[in-house]
């Protein structure tokens, strides 16, 4: 082979190379874009379901139940102090009072109609969470965290709708507040550790304990399991 020849096969291979190198450099710079971009998104999105008020089968007015008779949310919502989720009541708890409480409206004949066939009223679920978040009502509740933190005041609406954002900035700038660490919630966790027959070991007395408090953890886990 010629020196010129040699000269030429040098030349196309370091156009390969340089070729080779700049596809990594553009692949590599894709993907860090993407990635900055959905961390951005994710961090700063808008809650695409704040102010979603699905229209109900039947009306209900925690306006009237929760504010104007002060019907105490875990009342209806009960699993929410023993359970991840904060439940749909079932239809015995309306009739509780609705046996005798305009019994005549027609709405409530239809909710009598459901409870007497044993069916369930399909109510459209209006607080959506992605499936890849993890969210417990009972830990909420037992830290003493009020339903109105999240849900906004359902005391005063006709219409239940999404306050919140419940969007991943939103949560962590709730968890790294230390607004709850209270002196009644201190006082619960001992108790309950006390009932235990453990140590103060409870992550409330832990975070007191630290230098920089705050509500809860702020790891990856606690909320993406």
């Amino acid at each position: 082979m010629s020196e010129q020849d040699d000269a030429v096969s040098d030349g196309e291979g370091h156009d390969h190379s340089e070729k080779v190198i700049m596809k990594k450099l553009i692949l590599a710079t894709t993907v860090l874009t993407v990635v900055a971009g959905v961390a951005l998104y994710l961090w700063f999105m808008p809650g695409y379901y704040q102010n979603y008020a699905p229209e109900q089968p039947i009306p209900f007015s925690h306006q009237r139940h929760a504010g104007q008779f002060q019907i105490p949310c875990l009342y209806c919502h009960g699993s929410a102090e023993y359970a991840e989720f904060a439940s749909v009541p079932g239809l015995e708890t309306c009739m509780n009072c609705h046996t005798m409480v305009l019994p005549n409206s027609p709405w409530i004949q239809q909710v009598k109609k459901a409870y007497d066939e044993k069916k369930p009223i399909a109510w459209v679920k209006v607080h959506v969470l992605p499936d890849f978040v993890y969210f417990n009502h009972s830990r909420h509740v037992s830290a003493g965290v009020q339903c109105q933190t999240c849900h906004g005041p359902v005391e005063t609406m006709e219409k239940v709708y999404q306050f919140s954002k419940l969007n991943m900035g939103w949560c962590i700038d709730c968890h790294r507040n230390n607004n709850y660490l209270t002196p009644s919630r201190i006082e619960f966790a001992k108790k309950r550790d006390e009932m235990r027959g453990a140590e103060p070991m409870n992550p409330v007395l832990q975070a007191m304990s630290h230098p920089d408090p705050h509500n809860a953890d702020i790891s990856c886990s606690t909320c993406h399991r």
